[in-house]
């Protein structure tokens, strides 16, 4: 194996790893919209999101990661979330 093919497979594993978390995290706020919807909810928070974003920069940081890229992650994540959240309360 040479080293890229090295690298590429710890990527495929890391990869592996994100999607398992990605599908958790997924379980977890289909929960809170359902809940959400369930007591008539707004689908977003922006109290939470300031304070998720302030708690991702700071992760960002300790691992080595620019704050940047993971807040551009999470934005995109979040307005999934939120999307499917407005999708529970409509039904």
């Amino acid at each position: 194996m040479t080293a890229l093919e090295g690298l590429r497979t710890a990527i495929d594993k890391t990869d592996q790893q994100i999607i398992a978390l990605l599908a958790q995290r997924f379980i977890f706020t289909e929960a809170v919209g359902e809940y959400k919807a369930e007591n008539k909810l707004d689908p977003q928070d922006p109290s939470r999101e300031e304070q998720q974003f302030k708690k991702i920069a700071e992760l960002s940081e300790q691992y080595g990661l620019k704050p940047d890229y993971a807040s551009d992650i999470y934005r995109k994540i979040i307005d999934i979330v939120i999307s499917r959240h407005q999708e529970l309360l409509s039904k």
